[in-house]
């Protein structure tokens, strides 16, 4: 959370470059169309800047005020990391908010975050689409982004990426079923019906390439965002489904699913976007 209280100037300024006009700034701060303004004149006349260029009804940065907006992020976690430890909450007992991607499986997502529980570090986990987590990250509404998607371009130094592993792709079906596809794999699924993640989404677009080119009359029977879905899908209908090579031993004991083939040149990225001040080194 901003620490406005702290520095009402550069949480006014931070706030309006992430939402992109006054009125809806004003608004999140629960303050005044006026009183946001006087606040961003201040701050720019004490920086003898120009810090905004109006187009249209949205507000621009300047390239002066995109050093600004740099430098004010970093004062601002300073400050609330300075105030956590005041109030003797820091990295042990202030929780972590994490936001997770639907698409990332939950067997990953439990990996990457299995070192904080150790460190007994209390989570907060959100699910949502990226976009909508991104923009919760870059409002510091969250510390901590894990999605499957190659990482927002990082505008500031508060914010670091870190690729939490790579995997290839393998479909599996139901344990009673499976041995009929593997046989003469993949021309063996010509006809079969597929349980995919939802498009629009990096995996997606691979295995429609994949698809095309060694299944074309495989037939889509179920779309869905978060993949945990896929796994009910293929537990109980006569379908396939893409899962991560490197979590697949585990998807197949819980789910009574088996593999059926690996998708050749079809893989998968999970990313971590994180804070540098709010994630501690693990």
């Amino acid at each position: 959370m901003i620490p406005v209280h702290l520095h009402p100037d550069l949480a006014a300024f931070v706030e309006t470059v992430r939402l992109g006009t006054v009125s809806a700034a004003a608004r999140a701060l629960g303050i005044s169309q006026p009183a946001l303004s006087a606040r961003l004149a201040r701050l720019a006349r004490e920086t003898d800047s120009i810090l905004f260029v109006r187009e249209g009804r949205r507000l621009r940065l300047t390239e002066r005020g995109a050093r600004m907006h740099d430098g004010a992020l970093r004062v601002l976690r300073s400050c609330e990391a300075m105030e956590a430890s005041c109030r003797g909450t820091g990295a042990g007992a202030t929780p972590l908010r994490v936001g997770t991607a639907d698409a990332v499986p939950k067997v990953m997502v439990r990996r990457i975050l299995s070192p904080f529980i150790q460190a007994g570090i209390l989570l907060q986990c959100r699910e949502w689409s990226p976009e909508h987590l991104e923009g919760e990250l870059l409002s510091h509404r969250l510390d901590m982004l894990i999605t499957e998607r190659e990482p927002i371009a990082l505008r500031n130094e508060d914010l670091e990426s870190v690729v939490e592993g790579t995997s290839s792709v393998v479909l599996c079906a139901r344990r009673a079923g499976a041995s009929r596809f593997r046989r003469d794999f993949p021309r063996s699924i010509g006809n079969a019906a597929l349980g995919l993640p939802a498009a629009p989404s990096p995996l997606r677009e691979r295995i429609d390439r994949w698809i095309r080119r060694h299944a074309p009359g495989a037939r889509i029977v179920v779309e869905a965002e978060d993949r945990a879905l896929l796994h009910h899908f293929a537990e109980s209908e006569d379908c396939l489904i893409p899962v991560a090579k490197s979590t697949a031993s585990v998807v197949e004991r819980q789910f009574g699913l088996a593999r059926v083939g690996e998708l050749e040149g079809v893989r998968e990225t999970y990313y971590s976007v994180r804070s540098r001040w709010r994630v501690p080194r693990i």
